[in-house]
């Protein structure tokens, strides 16, 4: 989940690494990088059903995760970006994800995340397979409420409820079948280093995305909070960076424009109010500024 286009590994990705040729790239793909690109590229109806009907143990989503967090905290080092492990911030983003946690579909899966918050004034948040998230502390400085931090924290959520983490290693899965087991080993794969820096550079599609933007909004919604703060921060985000929407460049984005996340959200929550409409709903101002959640305690508004 990212919420901003954090491209930790984007040197090694644009520099275009290859994996090594090896036994286990499936025949008909003429190089690691574009086996790489079938990974995150468009899916068919049918072959989306086909994806959906794979099932993936925790045992293993746990272990195709942990190399992945593993690269993520060894860059996080070699920029000299330390992680917050206890504290107010900590303490606080626990809480919440605690809130939202229980309106997943299925969060029995992930009885216990890791949580971290990362001490970067980047405005970003990051999930992993096998329920491990990372919180950066700009997001909670440039956020303006609590109500907009409920709505990235149920995104990041939602990346993980969907499935989108293990999309890649679904497809592996797909592909070992079509080619025998002879044929594609998934496991030496993903082993290779440049697969998971390419994973923490792509982690998802533009649909995923903008998939997991409206869980955020609706579950901060259940929630009691004001999705509109959500909109807000992608709003914000939009005025700060000026994004350019240049001519085709939203099919080699990994995340959709701001300022269209910002209108889709809006959409979505005139659709909420519709079907259920809420007269209150809340956005926690001192609540973040204070770290105390709205679980803990409502502040006059």
């Amino acid at each position: 989940m990212a919420i901003g286009a954090m491209l930790i590994a984007a040197q090694a990705f644009a520099q275009g690494q290859n994996l090594g040729d090896g036994p286990f790239i499936p025949k008909g793909f003429g190089s690691p990088d574009e086996l790489f690109e079938k990974m995150f590229g468009q899916s068919t109806a049918e072959e989306e059903k086909a994806l959906q009907a794979i099932p993936i143990p925790i045992d293993e989503e746990c272990e195709f995760g942990r190399p992945q967090v593993e690269t993520f905290l060894t860059n996080l080092q070699q920029q000299r970006v330390r992680l917050i492990r206890k504290g107010k911030d900590l303490d606080y983003v626990r809480k919440l994800v605690e809130t939202i946690r229980p309106l997943m579909k299925d969060p029995k899966r992930y009885p216990q995340l890791t949580i971290y918050v990362v001490d970067s004034p980047r405005v970003d948040a990051r999930s992993f397979p096998g329920g491990t998230l990372f919180f950066f502390k700009g997001l909670l400085s440039f956020a303006e409420n609590e109500a907009a931090v409920a709505g990235i924290v149920g995104h990041e959520l939602s990346h993980l409820d969907r499935g989108h983490l293990l999309l890649p290693l679904k497809r592996a899965k797909l592909m070992q079948q079509a080619t025998g087991a002879g044929g594609f080993d998934p496991q030496k794969f993903f082993a290779a280093g440049t697969t998971m820096m390419r994973l923490s550079a792509r982690p998802f599609r533009p649909e995923d995305e903008s998939a997991a933007d409206r869980d955020g909004a609706k579950w901060a919604w259940q929630a009691g909070y004001d999705p509109r703060e959500m909109a807000r921060l992608f709003d914000s985000l939009h005025q700060r960076d000026r994004d350019p929407k240049l001519p085709f460049g939203a099919m080699f984005r990994t995340h959709p424009y701001s300022d269209d996340r910002r209108d889709a959200i809006l959409k979505h929550y005139d659709e909420l109010q519709q079907k259920d409409p809420r007269d209150t709903l809340y956005r926690g101002k001192e609540n973040l500024a204070l770290r105390i959640p709205k679980s803990q305690q409502e502040f006059p508004e």
